[in-house]
């Protein structure tokens, strides 16, 4: 009997020791975090709702586009698609669909001459001024459609009004995505002296290659990346195992192909249509879309979209092309000159993600991608093997192991800071988890210039783990990486176990 207590008793204690040693490992990290100076988070491309009139508290959201216009398409297009299939009319299919698609972009899409039609765009409200201290956090909104020199200006006024009524002297920053590009065009334009720390969180200030790819007209569809695309949509599913193995027998038994083969079909026939009425007055009008084309592919999509799709037409575009070109002067041939001096003045941290394949609507589907920004152009220039692939043997002999990933497909020695650029696996692109939070705060917050060795428990090389919702250091334990044919059976047997368990729960009310 005493026995029994004693072993009950120390069964609780350690219970209560396993729980509390977490959460006062937890309460010491925070404790490390001194936030001495106001951060402002700059969001990304399509990071904030649109409206048709941002002054108007009762206005109609114009982005994203309302669940009716999209139905009404939707509506329209499935019986058309059938009847394609019978008469094989091609140009009535055109004429019956593209107004429907037209109408869900239109409330979006920009003036011929790059400017905002009709006062629509995003709220950017300022906090009260009481509000504003030396540990506020600040969300920095803005229309991400317009042009990146007319934003960084509302940036420039933004952080300006914070400082006043802070009273501090800096502001510590995160860009996320488009953002980074915000905040280098801000740097070019204003200097850095206002900036403390900055973070460029997976930014896509070199460009994303399937943007130049698109406004080029470089659209195709295969199975291969048709599936790897859809693998990707069910990373997070917790029956990831079981559905990616029926997209690879999809794949195998030949009705991906078939599908993109259709879709391909499809591009040919409709491209001219889509390109002129919708694709290139929408993405083409935007001047975020062309900020964030890769520098080699500017000349080809310039060409593309305004002596080809637009030869002929008599719409004044000059505007647009103004702004366009007075980017490509005063702002994207400075990015690298830019960021390096911002880190002569500031703390600078990397944090890029990969492991991902590219869009799939382009060849170039195998660059390593977090989903949506190329792994290499986020991380300032890592040297990554294409997706499926590792770095070859002869590669890797002459590398140094330091920087080199745990899964042998990153090498970070290239990038612009490789003591000051983390890479996570698996983490997609705008998702975000409590440790990557505290991460980005330690780094911001961090008394000088922290690296890689800073936190141990936050090295270089870090992964997405699934079950825990965090980021923690990459031990290749995560089951996506066991490739070999049992392996692959036994994690999909699992998963129809646990949809059989979670049923069953369902069924008897648990």
């Amino acid at each position: 009997m005493k026995h029994g207590l004693f072993s009950k008793t120390l069964a609780v204690v350690i219970a209560v020791v396993l729980v509390c040693v977490p959460l006062f490992n937890a309460f010491g990290a925070a404790d490390t975090i001194t936030q001495e100076c106001p951060y402002i988070y700059i969001h990304g491309f399509m990071g904030t709702d649109l409206y048709e009139n941002p002054d108007d508290p009762d206005s109609d959201v114009i982005w994203p586009p309302s669940t009716d216009s999209i139905l009404a398409a939707v509506k329209v297009a499935i019986p058309a698609l059938a009847k394609l299939v019978i008469d094989k009319d091609w140009d009535a299919f055109s004429k019956k669909v593209m107004p429907y698609a037209y109408a869900i972009f239109e409330p979006v899409m920009l003036a011929p001459d790059g400017t905002v039609k009709d006062n629509s765009g995003a709220r950017m409200v300022y906090p009260e001024p009481e509000d504003v201290k030396s540990d506020s956090h600040l969300n920095f909104k803005y229309d991400w459609r317009i042009d990146p020199i007319e934003v960084a200006a509302q940036l420039n006024d933004f952080i300006d009004f914070v400082l006043e009524n802070s009273g501090s002297e800096q502001v510590m920053i995160e860009c996320h995505s488009f953002g980074g590009i915000v905040a280098n065009t801000y740097a070019k334009l204003y200097g850095n002296s206002k900036i403390r720390s900055i973070v460029y969180n997976t930014t896509a200030i070199y460009g994303e290659g399937y943007t130049g790819e698109m406004l080029s007209g470089h659209i195709v569809l295969n199975g291969e990346s048709l599936t790897e695309y859809l693998k990707m949509t069910m990373d997070r599913n917790e029956y990831r195992n079981l559905i990616n193995g029926i997209f690879k027998l999809l794949y195998d038994a030949g009705l991906t192909d078939a599908v993109c083969a259709l879709g391909n079909k499809i591009i040919d026939n409709l491209a001219a249509d889509a390109s002129t009425q919708v694709l290139a007055p929408l993405f083409g009008g935007w001047l975020s879309i062309w900020a964030m084309v890769e520098d080699d592919a500017v000349d080809e999509a310039m060409s593309y979209v305004f002596d080809t799709l637009y030869a002929g037409s008599d719409v004044d575009r000059s505007g647009l092309l103004e702004k366009i070109n007075d980017y490509n002067t005063r702002i994207r041939p400075y990015k690298t000159e830019t960021i390096e001096q911002m880190n002569e003045n500031a703390n600078v941290y990397v944090l890029s993600r990969y492991g991902y394949s590219g869009l799939l609507l382009v060849s170039s589907w195998k660059t390593v991608t977090d989903g949506t920004v190329d792994s290499k152009n986020s991380s300032f220039g890592a040297t990554i093997a294409p997706y499926g692939e590792t770095l070859s043997d002869e590669y890797l002999a002459s590398a140094d192991p330091k920087y080199i990933s745990p899964d042998k497909t990153v090498d970070t020695s290239t990038c612009m800071f490789p003591d000051q650029t983390w890479m996570v696996r698996r983490f997609e692109h705008s998702d975000g988890c409590a440790t990557s939070d505290e991460l980005i705060m330690k780094l911001l917050c961090y008394d000088g210039q922290a690296t890689i060795e800073t936190f141990g428990e936050y090295p270089q090389f870090m992964y997405y783990d699934l079950e825990s919702d965090s980021i923690m250091p990459d031990t290749l334990v995560d089951k996506q990486v066991e490739d070999g044919f049992f392996d692959k059976i036994r994690l999909i047997f699992e998963d129809i176990l646990k949809m059989i368990k979670n049923l069953f729960l369902k069924v008897i009310g648990r």
